[in-house]
């Protein structure tokens, strides 16, 4: 038995036979000897049976996963969405305590959850909400019809199409609003048309029969429908191959910066009326440069489209439409879809009604239901306790910058030049958006596309404009935190900031290795591949000696086949390259908050050394291991692998960790034990 075990045996057992701490996965339960708390971490979390050096997500989160259960419309169940329930409830009283209001943002909030139940009329209205635009669509007979139908139709109902506009700050001058063209989202993640397997191939076949079901559903003959959505899934396919890999842009940020003239567009897309598409959507009448973010899509897309029949290009648009509109029609519609979701992502059930009509009204009034949220539930006491941890945090970030012994001074002074400029929002703006020119129609879809519409415009009227740097596009009852590379700028939303990542009454250890590591990862992604190609004013800037970039990316490359060589099914292994920079975000968030916790520890007297027999440092790792706390379906596992830049929680829960040394020393873990790391082997970047 390990020496970690006997101890916590002898420390847990007193009157007992004898030690119930094993190296074995399963052994007998423990009955705690004290009352357990109500804040910090909870011993009926873990799993005491199973010793740290063994299996430490089990050891630390245990209990939590006997206990959990996967919620119906969702293919798992983590951390984020245990408080995501609590959020959701508490809208959801928001809501309930709204009276329906045509004057009043709530009000109007409260008109669209209702329409989002009343399933007589969305049943009765089957597909008439789309079917001027399906019928404009089945008119189209050439080249020429179809572009006219690209640069006339609303906004929201060719969102989709071959080409996503925006805007967004210059990659070279972080001031300045400019205009961005990148290739529109495909139906399917771009990895399930190019990679080949049992599992991709279920998927790709799932759709293809749910897109001729909802073809069905617009007005095709079955037999029409089934040839249309086998043609589109070959048109799609032909599109991701022309797409640069997503992988190449963290590798490169000036990659998806290429400015590019009308004249240039025209050039690459003969045909294409691409001043007056972009006069349609509401951009200045005197833009004439757009910054490109996929040459190589660009230069493709041409091809692709001469060598398509127009009767299949006339089908695509069809099928984007309804699958665009599918959540906001008929139950039957809706059926379809879902039923399509249950295979890709192994969601056995629909999210309740009432849930999927809570944000359908979120959608369209953030800030009203923003504001209410933070008036019940986020006092400004929590507010001031995160910013003086955010302190900690960034001193111990600057600490762990000075001490990387692989970069040179200079490099150095230039990343603390960043850090320094790095601006923190936490909670909630200091104004709040209103919505007196949102108006409800007489169909759900037509409301949620009329006011997307409207955002929108309003977005692409800010091109040419400096950035306005105290804007929120955050939600502050999102659960969820963000770095900017462009603006320098991570965000914490209100609802973040709650247990388990952050209690106000919790101790040190459990805040720092919860909240703080999140704090930590934020600020890390400000150093990561992508992030570190900009200074701290939001540009792309070669900030770097070239020694010290290409130690970096050793180091990132050297943490890439550590994250390659984790199977976490059956032949299914996560993809370092694909999870690098969030990889290298947890890696620096941990051991960041560690050395915070360290720094704060030091500041000042903590109440206790101890809770639960557990030292302020074992406490630190099993918060943090906490934060990634999950359970999933096979499907959604592989679904995650496959297209998430994110490693699988019960990864993200312990490689972190198992590459710092402190973890060791809390914990007696020795070689031989599964958790254990080589000291050589183990990898330290921020």
């Amino acid at each position: 038995m390990q020496l970690w075990a006997l101890l916590l045996a002898a420390l847990l057992t007193v009157g007992q036979a004898g030690p119930i701490v094993a190296q074995t996965p399963v052994a007998s339960p423990v009955a705690s000897p004290v009352a357990q708390a109500n804040h910090g971490i909870q011993i009926a979390d873990m799993d005491l049976a199973v010793a740290p050096g063994y299996d430490f997500f089990r050891f630390a989160n245990g209990g939590w996963i006997d206990r959990a259960a996967i919620p119906a419309g969702q293919g798992r169940y983590a951390t984020f969405d245990e408080i995501s329930q609590r959020v959701d409830a508490q809208l959801q009283a928001i809501v309930d305590g709204t009276a329906p209001d045509a004057s009043t943002d709530l009000g109007k909030a409260r008109l669209v959850y209702d329409m989002s139940l009343d399933w007589g009329t969305r049943n009765a209205q089957g597909v008439g909400p789309i079917q001027p635009v399906l019928d404009r669509i089945a008119a189209i007979a050439t080249t020429d019809e179809l572009m006219t139908y690209l640069t006339t139709q609303g906004v929201a109902d060719r969102a989709s199409g071959y080409f996503a506009f925006g805007a967004g700050p210059s990659a070279t001058d972080a001031t300045l609003m400019v205009g961005h063209l990148k290739p529109a989202g495909l139906a399917l993640p771009v990895e399930y048309y190019l990679e080949d397997s049992a599992e991709n191939e279920q998927i790709r076949q799932a759709w293809v029969d749910a897109t001729a079901r909802l073809l069905v559903a617009g007005g095709y003959s079955d037999a029409e429908a089934r040839t249309a959505a086998a043609n589109l899934l070959a048109v799609d396919t032909e599109l991701a191959r022309i797409m640069t890999p997503q992988a190449a842009f963290s590798q490169n940020a000036l990659l998806g910066n290429n400015p590019r003239t009308i004249a240039d567009l025209e050039a690459a897309l003969p045909g294409f009326p691409w001043q007056t598409w972009f006069g349609s959507l509401g951009a200045p009448a005197d833009m004439d440069t757009v910054v490109v973010g996929d040459l190589r899509y660009l230069e493709g897309i041409a091809g692709v489209l001469a060598s398509t029949p127009i009767a299949t290009l006339r089908d695509r648009e069809a099928a984007q439409v309804i699958w665009g509109a599918s959540d906001f029609l008929s139950a039957e519609i809706k059926a379809i879809a879902d039923g399509f979701d249950a295979v890709q992502r192994g969601i056995a059930d629909p999210l309740p009604d009432t849930t999927a009509a809570l944000e359908n009204a979120q959608s369209i009034f953030p800030d009203a239901f923003s504001r209410a949220y933070v008036e019940a539930a986020f006092p400004p006491e929590a507010k001031a306790q995160i910013e003086e941890l955010v302190g900690f945090i960034i001193a111990a970030f600057r600490q762990r910058i000075m001490n990387a012994g692989w970069m040179s001074d200079e490099t150095k002074l230039r990343a603390i030049e960043k850090l320094d400029l790095m601006t923190v929002k936490v909670g909630y703006p200091d104004t709040w958006n209103t919505y007196e020119t949102i108006a409800i129609h007489d169909s759900l879809y037509v409301t949620l596309t009329a006011a997307t519409e409207q955002n929108e415009r309003e977005n692409y009227a800010r091109i040419g404009q400096p950035v306005d740097r105290d804007a929120w596009d955050t939600p502050a009852y999102e659960v969820n935190a963000f770095y900017s590379p462009s603006s320098n700028e991570i965000v914490f939303p209100a609802a973040i900031l709650q247990a388990p990542f952050f209690d106000p009454q919790a101790d040190a250890a459990a805040n720092y290795g919860g909240i703080g590591a999140v704090i930590g990862h934020e600020i890390t992604h400000g150093f990561d591949l992508t992030g570190s190609q900009f200074d701290g004013y939001g540009n792309v800037s070669s900030w770097w000696t070239p020694e010290d970039r290409a130690a970096f990316e050793k180091l990132n490359a050297d943490l890439e086949a550590q994250y390659s060589a984790i199977e976490v099914l059956p032949g299914v292994h996560v993809n370092g390259e694909q999870t690098i920079g969030e990889n290298v975000a947890d890696f620096g968030g941990t051991q960041t908050a560690y050395d915070a916790l360290i720094l704060h520890l030091a500041s000042g007297p903590e109440p206790q050394d101890r809770v639960w027999f557990l030292t302020q440092q074992q406490r630190f790792f099993i918060a943090t291991s906490r934060n990634f706390r999950v359970i999933t379906t096979d499907a959604y596992l592989r679904h995650q692998v496959a297209t998430d830049p994110h490693a699988p929680g019960i990864v993200r829960a312990t490689m972190p960790i198992r590459n710092m040394d402190a973890f060791y020393d809390a914990f007696f873990i020795q070689p031989g034990d599964p958790m254990y790391i080589a000291p050589e082997d183990r990898i330290v970047i921020w």
